[in-house]
């Protein structure tokens, strides 16, 4: 179904008058000195053709002003035996950045989080914060643009606070809570992606892993870090209290065999972590819930079609 976005601004389309009357005008005046002169008049193209492909470019602007789309619709298929839970640090360290102006390691970790669930459509997921504590912000849905909204407007920098105040209020040890609650009974596949900094508190991987592996959750680890961030002041001076933790590196690796992939993820592996995540989640027995709806955007390529009365235009002006 074709729709319009902002259909107000189709009324920019009144401005093809413009160019039209103007060459009615002159096409009046034009006409009583040939007539007085007995001069024939010449072709329609070369009297009204500018004109035309002035009013052309104006008419194809404003109707990608109005922004045109197609509305699409097609079945959802929910996978009904998975379930996975995205769980984003919110400690402080994830303020840092590389330079003042550029997106905080928080800031990346929610675009990578909603760009891998949209990479497990039909599986149900939710959002769970990270900090000294898991807190669960939005359990498990097929909505991929409920979690998009949860992670972008609900979460961010202690959100909800720890409970002590310090750079690295990180506690891996904290992911037992997944074990209690937040998956469906019934669920076999269940996954939690960790997206984090790395920089925690010193923990033993051992009964953690086996809390999550009693409950049949698979863990993976995707690292948003860099060894060359700061955290910068509201005036852009770093803060000389915070240095980036450099043995996180080597506590993390000590963890891999444990993780779905047996691997530590990064910041450009969002394909990775999905083809692993969809294997270790398998392709179970799906069902239909509804429809999914899909918008596919006209708009740039109407005004890219404005392009061609345009180069007609710039021809006529300068035949070389």
């Amino acid at each position: 179904m074709l729709v319009f976005l902002t259909p107000l601004a189709a009324l920019a389309i009144l401005a093809v008058v413009v160019p039209i009357a103007a060459a009615l005008l002159r096409e009046r005046r034009d006409g009583t000195l040939r007539r007085a002169v007995g001069l024939a008049a010449p072709r329609h193209v070369a009297r009204f053709g500018s004109a035309l492909a002035a009013a052309a470019v104006l008419a194809f602007l404003a109707a990608a002003a109005a922004q045109p789309a197609v509305r699409l619709s097609e079945p959802l298929r929910v996978v009904r035996d998975a379930q996975v839970y995205f769980v984003l640090d919110v400690t402080r360290s994830m303020a840092a950045s590389h330079s003042p102006r550029s997106a905080t390691r928080f800031e990346r970790a929610s675009a990578l989080g909603v760009r891998i669930r949209n990479g497990l459509a039909g599986v149900p997921a939710g959002v769970a914060s990270l900090a000294d504590r898991v807190l669960p912000h939005l359990f498990p849905t097929v909505d991929e643009r409920v979690l998009a909204s949860v992670v972008h407007r609900s979460l961010g920098i202690e959100r909800p606070p720890p409970e002590s105040q310090s750079f690295r209020a990180t506690r891996f040890i904290a992911l037992e809570g997944l074990a209690t609650g937040y998956f469906d009974r019934g669920v076999r596949h269940r996954l939690a992606v960790v997206i984090t900094d790395g920089e925690t508190m010193p923990f033993d991987a051992a009964p953690l892993t086996q809390s999550l592996a009693s409950a049949h959750i698979g863990l993976m680890v995707v690292r948003v870090w860099g060894r060359n961030e700061t955290i910068y002041g509201r005036r852009g001076r770093p803060d000389p209290k915070y240095r980036p933790d450099l043995s996180a590196t080597a506590r993390l690796a000590h963890w891999r065999p444990a993780l779905v992939g047996r691997r530590i993820f990064g910041e450009g592996d969002a394909k990775a972590v999905v083809a692993a995540a969809r294997a270790y989640l398998g392709r179970g027995p799906t069902a239909t819930r509804g429809r999914r709806e899909r918008t596919l955007r006209l708009g740039p390529y109407v005004a890219l079609a404005a392009a061609l009365p345009l180069v007609f235009l710039l021809r006529r002006r300068d035949p070389r």
